[in-house]
């Protein structure tokens, strides 16, 4: 049990040091478990993406507190059998961190998109969303991680640089700019990542399609401004972070957007 203990202590430092909150860096825990769980209980069914990845594999500080899986297979495994291999994987660190016993809610009852709440005590911790919407993952695009703090069992994830061309695709195609799309580009951009010929390709299709002019890339780097940068990133960054990007004017991170679009600006 000591040494369980310890171990659970070094997971949570390791967000900790990144500048999360004990109990943001408590619920990071309980996602990466959740993750290794599932991978391991459905194994090449899913593809993990989104904010989590980022989290998990490539040190961001942007707190997620969503679990997205994109469906490999036809058809989703059973949300029930979902359910059963979360509550049974983390409960007890769950029961470790005080959090209490854990419980599985799903939302809604769309076939192609299942949406399971994990919570204690009627408090949301975070959610595990799969799904079959979305298109798929270049085969070449596609790497096995291993998460260092659960035992390095295994997930499957898209590389760093498939992150980056779906972000920039997310960036460009969202109904109104996030901010946060525009900080994740910025972190992979620090990481290494990049878009060669083949991604760029990819993304320049994509951009013909939804007739995306340098003008309007421009506009829309233009629109990650101090205003809406504060309003979307205080809450999901440690406050060091979010000062010294504010007192820079956010300015990072509409350099990393202009680095992600050059050919296109």
């Amino acid at each position: 049990m000591y040494f369980a203990n310890m171990n659970l202590e070094a997971r949570i430092e390791r967000y900790r040091k990144r500048g999360f909150q004990q109990a943001e860096a408590e619920i990071l825990v309980l996602i990466e478990e959740t993750a290794s769980s599932l991978f391991a209980a459905f194994p090449d069914r899913f593809i993990l993406f989104g904010g989590a990845t980022l989290v998990l594999f490539y040190d961001s500080p942007r707190l997620s507190r969503d679990l997205d899986l994109l469906a490999r297979a036809d058809e989703l495994p059973p949300a029930i059998e979902i359910a059963k291999v979360i509550e049974s994987s983390i409960q007890p660190l769950a029961e470790s961190l005080g959090i209490g016993k854990i419980d599985c809610q799903r939302e809604g009852n769309n076939q192609d998109f299942i949406k399971i709440w994990v919570q204690a005590h009627q408090r949301r911790l975070f959610s595990v969303d799969l799904t079959r919407i979305g298109g798929t993952v270049l085969k070449s695009e596609v790497v096995h991680e291993k998460l260092t703090g659960a035992d390095n069992k295994t997930v499957v994830a898209p590389s760093a640089n498939y992150l980056l061309f779906q972000k920039c695709e997310t960036f460009l195609d969202r109904r109104y700019t996030k901010s946060r799309d525009a900080f994740d580009i910025d972190v992979l951009l620090r990481k290494g990542a990049n878009l060669d010929q083949n991604l760029k390709a990819h993304l320049d299709d994509f951009m013909q399609m939804r007739e995306l002019d340098a003008g309007l890339i421009r506009a829309r780097i233009n629109s990650v401004d101090a205003k809406l940068c504060t309003v979307e990133l205080r809450n999901l960054l440690p406050e060091e972070l979010f000062s010294a990007l504010a007192l820079q004017n956010f300015i990072r991170l509409r350099q990393s957007l202009e680095t992600a679009f050059a050919d296109w600006l």
